[in-house]
């Protein structure tokens, strides 16, 4: 079983529309889990019109909880959090949404009236869509650990693949280059950078690349909404081949994909004859030798 992470370092360039509509092909000769771990915005199973199954709250954060039965009101924790996550005159009282568990103050009470505890601060949701299984993960509003839920994504995907005999899990990860970004391609067996022609996209692209050199993934490019700036599009060629990286496929800029995103449909499924389908049908078959190759050790 392999894994294949799809990223973009810039939000908005498509990345999500692009994992429903490969994911849809891919799934004709693959039984696929697909995993959304844009915990912060999840919205794959929109674009897949998929079917609720289960959903469940998860604990992947840690918080102080004050015993006040115990606390003297000695305020040594107020003092020891460098996050000021704790407040008060007469009692301390802890700040829940920007508390990071750290512990410090636990070790300073005298009273050892402190106390780090797991606390929910997400939920996992299950989806079917078609002939594939959707592992979703959501954090709750104003929470932290967000590269934690993400692992528990992972986590609870790779137990599905497993159950269910799969051959490919295919992650929908985050933009940017943070926490949950890097908890979403550890482990993985291939990245797929989605960019668009745009300045912006392309800085995004080179941050994305230069965390990606550090967990060694072999990666593949995709330029999304490709023509919409000729000089963008080239820089990205320019640099991808100075990078020796290979571009799998442009998908030009295509109407037909806002449209079935309005009907949560994968554009393959509702368009199929469009410019977009067909570049997505093109990078499925690239990526069935990718995955080939993967499987004999290539």
């Amino acid at each position: 079983m392999k894994e294949i992470v799809i990223l973009s370092g810039k939000g908005g360039v498509g990345k999500s529309s692009l994992t429903a509509s490969l994911g849809y092909s891919l799934s004709k000769e693959y039984k696929i889990v697909m995993a959304d771990t844009d915990v912060d915005a999840p919205n794959l199973d929109l674009v897949l019109g998929a079917r609720l199954r289960e959903s469940h709250e998860i604990k992947s954060s840690e918080k102080a909880i004050i015993d006040y039965e115990r606390c003297s009101g000695c305020m040594k924790c107020i003092d020891v959090c460098r996050f000021s996550s704790i407040m008060g005159t007469e009692k301390p009282v802890v700040i829940r949404f920007s508390c990071e568990g750290c512990g410090a103050c636990a070790i300073v009470c005298p009273e050892e009236a402190i106390a780090i505890r797991d606390v929910v601060n997400g939920w996992i949701t299950i989806f079917d869509t078609d002939n594939m299984l959707l592992v979703s993960g959501t954090l709750h509003i104003g929470e932290s650990s967000s590269g934690r839920l993400v692992d528990v994504v992972k986590k609870t995907a790779k137990e599905e693949a497993e159950r269910r005999g799969a051959d490919l899990i295919l992650t929908d990860g985050p933009p940017g280059i943070g926490c949950p970004v890097i908890a979403s391609m550890k482990c993985s067996d291939y990245l797929i950078a989605v960019t668009e022609p745009t300045p912006s996209a392309l800085h995004d692209l080179k941050k994305l690349l230069e965390v990606a050199g550090y967990f060694k993934v072999p990666v593949g490019i995709v330029i999304n909404k490709a023509g919409i700036h000729v000089k963008s599009r080239q820089a990205i060629l320019d640099f991808a081949e100075f990078k020796g990286m290979p571009v799998l496929t442009e998908v030009p800029y295509d109407m037909s994909v806002p449209q079935a995103i309005a009907c949560a449909m994968p554009v393959v499924k509702a368009y199929p004859q469009s410019p977009a389908s067909n570049a997505i049908f093109g990078l499925a078959d690239k990526m069935k030798r990718i995955i080939a190759g993967m499987c004999n050790g290539q």
